[in-house]
């Protein structure tokens, strides 16, 4: 039996699934000192979109929610 996928309020314009958090690290050098930075974005599981590198997961997560307001934007127009 096949259940229709639920659409969230937030969730991926495309397909309605919610984002999942992508982490990377990168590091920098100094003239004395080695540092790593953790940056993070939302993506889409299936890849349809996806926001920008941020340094914190809130940032990235509030470029998530205007990008699904763009998006239905201009669904209705």
């Amino acid at each position: 039996m096949w259940f229709k996928r639920k659409h969230n309020e937030y969730g991926c314009p495309m397909c309605g699934r919610l984002p999942v958090i992508k982490g990377a690290e990168t590091r920098e050098y100094h003239e004395s000192r080695k540092t790593t930075l953790t940056i993070y974005r939302l993506q889409c599981p299936l890849g349809h979109i996806s926001t920008s590198w941020f340094s914190y997961p809130a940032l990235a997560s509030r470029q998530w929610k205007q990008l699904v307001d763009e998006y239905k934007e201009k669904d209705t127009k």
